[in-house]
């Protein structure tokens, strides 16, 4: 079950430890820095480990590019790229944007069985989507 609370302004960020933003802001380094690279260079690396391990592309491949060509401004080929990601990216910002500009929290209590099938058989269904365009 999904729940919005407000919260006071000093519980904004109570749960997020300095471990949590550093780990953040090295993770975005990283893919900031694998894509401006392939960028300038022309190259096509990625920072996929199943496809590096496996040679073929997890759910979540092309979210990297699909969150860069929303922030260009181009959703549809964001969503062409990975449909997952480019319908989390907005719903993401609205929820930061009612947490951070509100002081209002999304809770998620507890997952039934049907949320878990729902986001298992969603999650499929892009995985089915990337792997007819790989």
């Amino acid at each position: 079950m999904i729940r919005f609370t407000r919260v006071r302004r000093s519980e904004y960020f109570s749960g997020i430890s300095p471990e949590w933003i550093l780990s953040v802001v090295l993770f975005v380094a990283a893919i900031l820095f694998v894509f401006f690279w392939n960028r300038t260079q022309g190259t096509e690396y990625t920072v996929c480990p199943m496809r590096l391990l496996l040679g073929i592309p997890c759910p979540l491949c092309g979210g990297t590019s699909a969150s860069f060509l929303w922030m260009e401004g181009d959703p549809v080929a964001s969503f062409r790229r990975n449909p997952l990601v480019a319908v989390a990216i907005p719903l993401f910002a609205l929820f930061t944007v009612l947490w951070i500009g509100f002081g209002i929290q999304m809770r998620v209590t507890s997952a039934t069985p049907k949320v878990t099938t729902l986001i298992l058989l969603l999650l499929a269904l892009n995985w089915a989507y990337i792997l007819s365009r790989s």
